[in-house]
This record gives structure tokens, sequence and C-alpha cells, in this order.
């Protein structure tokens, strides 16, 4: 008889408990069950964006990887993709991870970008995601 071991929804890092999709989402990894200690300010605000404020200052002195910008990256795809579940909480956590990136890069990897539509006569602005190209990220981190 095969028994499936429940997993906790919850993991606990040096006394904090983090939701484990936000861990294996961070850690590119879904059967990750544990986080990188140096990310644990990243995840707070994330796992909590009313957190944000007061992290800024941890988060704005950690040392800026591609690893990191890359669980950052993946943490506002999962918000944009899972935004219809929980408006508030997924909205809040794109708010945070975008803001996270800004504050260490200075700018999005993904990025809205305008484009013009003709509708008409009119011309109406609308927005779609682009990739910022390779030597657009390497130019900015040697800058």
């Amino acid at each position: 008889m095969n028994e499936e071991v429940q997993r906790s929804p919850k993991i606990e890092i040096r006394d904090k408990k983090f939701s484990r999709e936000l861990v294996q989402i961070l850690m590119g990894d879904e059967n990750a069950d544990s986080l990188k200690e140096e990310w644990l300010p990243i995840a707070e605000a994330i796992e909590d964006p009313d957190r944000l404020p007061f992290l800024v200052s941890e988060i704005m002195d950690m040392e800026k990887t591609k690893e990191l910008r890359q669980a950052l990256v993946r943490v506002q795809i999962n918000a944009q993709l899972k935004r219809s579940e929980a408006l508030d909480l997924y909205k809040k956590q794109l708010f945070a991870a975008t803001t996270i990136e800004i504050l260490l890069y200075g700018r999005l990897r993904l990025k809205p970008k305008p484009r013009k539509r003709k509708k008409g006569k009119s011309e109406e602005q609308t927005s779609e995601t682009s990739v910022m190209k390779e030597s657009d990220e390497e130019e900015m981190e040697e800058g």
C-alpha cells in the first residue's frame, strides 16, 4: 500500500513561516523545502507584502546575483498567472517583487512595454510584457 506523506503547506525557516509554494518559486525547484538564508528578507516581503517598507534597508544591502534576479522574475510570472485566484494577494506580491527588483537592479527584467495599436482614427495605448535583451541586462549590471 502506497502512502503519500502529507507535506505541510508552510515551511519554517529561522522562526518564520513561508508558504511552500513561495519557497519553491523562489528556488526554481518544485521540490524545494528550504531557502537560501540570505534571501529571507525577500521571502518575508513577498510572503507578507505589507512588511516591505520595513525590510527595504536589509533588501538594499543584499548581494545582487543573477540567481536572485531570476527568482524575482519567477515570482512576478507566478503572480501574473495566478492573479485571478486571489487578486489582492498576487497583486501585492507582484508589487513587492517588482519593487525589490527595481531597488536592487535599477529596472525590471520583465517590464510592461507600451505598444500603439490603431483603432479607427484614434490610437490606443496598450501594454504587453517584454523581456530585456541579455545585452541590455549586462550593460545595466556593468553600469
